[in-house]
């Protein structure tokens, strides 16, 4: 179990959505007690690497298959 002071590991779906936007707000705000992990979207690559940029999280997923090879891409820039 993590300690009192360990930031809780978090995980966003739909990240690049209102509600996701909405979360990793309050978790930016909150740095010392989140971590964001993964991050997923449904088909909005950009906007999802933009993401990846800010908040490092260990796994990326998008949920369009045919979109996966822009994510990889924009990941490794």
């Amino acid at each position: 179990m993590a300690s009192a002071s360990a930031p809780r590991r978090v995980a966003v779906f739909g990240a690049t959505g209102s509600i996701g936007a909405s979360a990793l707000d309050v978790i930016a705000r909150h740095p010392d007690r989140y971590q964001v992990t993964v991050l997923a979207a449904g088909r909005q690559v950009a906007a999802l690497v933009a993401l990846c940029a800010v908040h490092r999280p260990a796994h990326a997923v998008i949920a369009d298959e045919s979109r996966y090879a822009a994510l990889r891409d924009g990941l490794r820039d």
